[in-house]
């Protein structure tokens, strides 16, 4: 009963207040627009620096009489490998063929292949980086019958570090989005507070409760933020089908972002109205 002449009062108030409501309402939905636009971009990202690191591996040349079976086996057995992939002199040259289709003018000037053969070498996780991959490649280079390999160290722990960077710069500007989408409703709600304040005094002199008082200006706080939260929605698919033309491979998982705006919107609509109603009713 309670709650439902809360929710009528909430909506009354929202009426009463529409021109503050749908401005504050616009902030808000702008705000969380750029939240998931930052959610967007990290886990792009992401999977990005995800996709780069499970590319990281030791290149191991050959030698033309070695046992390319014996030195697999052998590369196999080595604390950390995680998997060892034979590419022949015929499949190198293929795959460079392949990679430069525009540019098949510059391999004709070689009679003979003069590609090695090699191994791939992928290492486990906690191994994909410059240390890691400097101790197995130096294993790797006491077996007879490698000639060389390459492992690209020094561009791996850049990339470790970018991502650290990455990680602190999104954990910044992703506390400062949360907390201006709070401030903007905060706001609303304690202006539209102050201008029922004395209708709440009155409510407060026939022995209403705080909680009673509390229910409109919470359910206020939480259609603001669950129609700010659809809006931003929409406007972040716009801008995925945008973007689509220019990045091939954009990874937008809709529901997750249909569902993480709303929810969004929703809990930090309701921080935002406690904030404003935790200051008034004390």
């Amino acid at each position: 009963m309670a709650i439902g002449i809360g929710v009528r009062e909430g909506v009354r108030t929202i009426t009463r207040n529409s021109s503050l409501f749908f401005l504050s309402l616009l902030v808000a939905a702008i705000s969380l627009f750029l939240l998931s636009i930052f959610a967007l971009v990290t886990v792009n990202l992401y999977t990005l620096v995800r996709n780069l690191d499970e590319k990281i591996e030791i290149i191991a040349f050959l030698d033309d009489r070695a046992n390319a079976q014996n030195l697999k086996t052998s590369v196999q057995k080595i604390s950390g490998v995680q998997e060892v992939i034979y590419v022949s002199s015929k499949q190198a040259l293929a795959d460079l063929q392949q990679e430069m289709q525009g540019s098949r003018e510059v391999l004709n000037i070689f009679e003979d292949n003069p590609l090695p053969a090699s191994l791939r070498v992928k290492l486990r996780p906690d191994l994909r980086n410059g240390k890691g991959l400097e101790l197995i490649s130096g294993k790797i280079m006491l077996l007879t019958g490698i000639r060389e390999t390459i492992f690209g160290g020094e561009l791996v722990d850049q990339l470790k570090r970018i991502t650290k960077i990455i990680t602190v710069f999104d954990l910044a500007l992703l506390v400062i989005i949360i907390l201006s989408v709070i401030f903007v409703i905060f706001q609303t709600i304690k202006l539209t507070i102050f201008a029922r304040a004395p209708e709440i005094e009155v409510m407060r002199l026939v022995g209403a409760s705080d909680s009673f008082i509390a229910i409109p200006f919470t359910f206020q706080g939480l259609i603001q933020g669950l129609i700010g939260g659809i809006i931003a929605f929409v406007l972040t698919l716009v801008t995925v089908r945008i973007g689509s033309s220019f990045f091939n491979q954009l990874y937008f998982p809709k529901m997750y972002f249909f569902v993480a705006n709303l929810l969004a919107g929703v809990i930090l609509g309701m921080i935002g109205s406690g904030i404003a109603l935790r200051k008034f009713l004390k």
